[in-house]
Parts: C-alpha cells; structure tokens; sequence
C-alpha cells in the first residue's frame, strides 16, 4: 500500500486470546502522513581553470521542484559558493522523494560543462532520500566547460 502525502489513515487494535476470542476494537488513532524534508549538499570539483574565466558555477535544472523558489534551468540563477580554487558547494533543501535531473554552467549555457573528451554530457540525476539523517550529499566532477581550454578558446 502507498502512502499519500497529505492524506489522512486510521487504524484501529483488535486483541485475539489463545482461545480466539477477539476483543472490541480500541479507540481509532489517525495520522496525517507528511514527506520529510532532506538537505540536500552538492559538493563539486571543478577544473583548475575554472578561476580564470573569472565566471561562478551555477547549478541548473528542475530546481523549481525543491524548496526556496529557485528558477528551472536557468544556467546563471543558482550559484554555488567557492571554497576554493577547485571546490564549491550549495545547501539545498527538497522533499524526499522528488526527482532532479541538472547540470553545472558558469553563468551561461556557453561554458556548460562538458566530459574529459570536452562531449556533451547528459543531465545527472537523483532523487532525494531522507537516508538514516536526513542529508544527502552529492559529489560530482567537473572534467570541461564548453568554451574554456581545452575545450574552445
């Protein structure tokens, strides 16, 4: 049976002694079942030559899905925070359950990222699992951006 988030379930206990003889049922209970809230953690290693386009990374994809009213697909309107010259990172929060696919841009589809071959590559995707804590980190890797050495320029 699939629980529906919103939806309201009663239930009720019925005892049964060794000679089978069943009690009346207990008084009903009832709960309204609710979708946790998972946080979210992208950590993501880019190129060394990220630095020089002088360009933030942005996370960008059906973003609209999550919490915080961030724009869908839109490759300049997520930004990560820079760690350093190689990492950054952002804390997103969503429901279990909900379904992303996304890419890494800086600032524009002109530096999307691409593969160590500088090929296109194919939306990534998750879905989000409240796991044993409720955080779910994600760790990708950044070969190329489209337009910066080697891959263009």
């Amino acid at each position: 049976m699939a629980v529906d988030e919103g939806a309201t379930y009663w239930d009720a206990v019925r005892a049964v002694d060794t000679s089978f003889n069943r009690s009346a049922a207990s008084a009903s209970v009832s709960a309204t079942a609710e979708l946790r809230t998972v946080t979210l953690v992208f950590n993501v290693t880019v190129p060394a030559s990220t630095d020089a386009t002088g360009g933030e990374v942005n996370i960008a994809g059906f973003l609209d899905r999550l919490d915080g009213g961030h724009p869908q697909w839109d490759p300049g309107g997520t930004s990560l925070g820079r760690v350093d010259a190689t990492h950054w990172t952002i804390t997103l929060t969503g429901k279990e359950g909900v379904q992303l696919e996304y890419k890494y841009a800086l600032d524009s589809w002109d530096y999307v990222e691409k593969n160590g071959a500088c090929g296109e590559i194919g939306n990534r995707q998750l879905t989000l699992s409240y796991g044993a804590n409720g955080t779910q980190t994600v760790t990708d890797t950044i070969d190329n951006w489209r337009n910066v050495a080697p891959c263009g320029n």
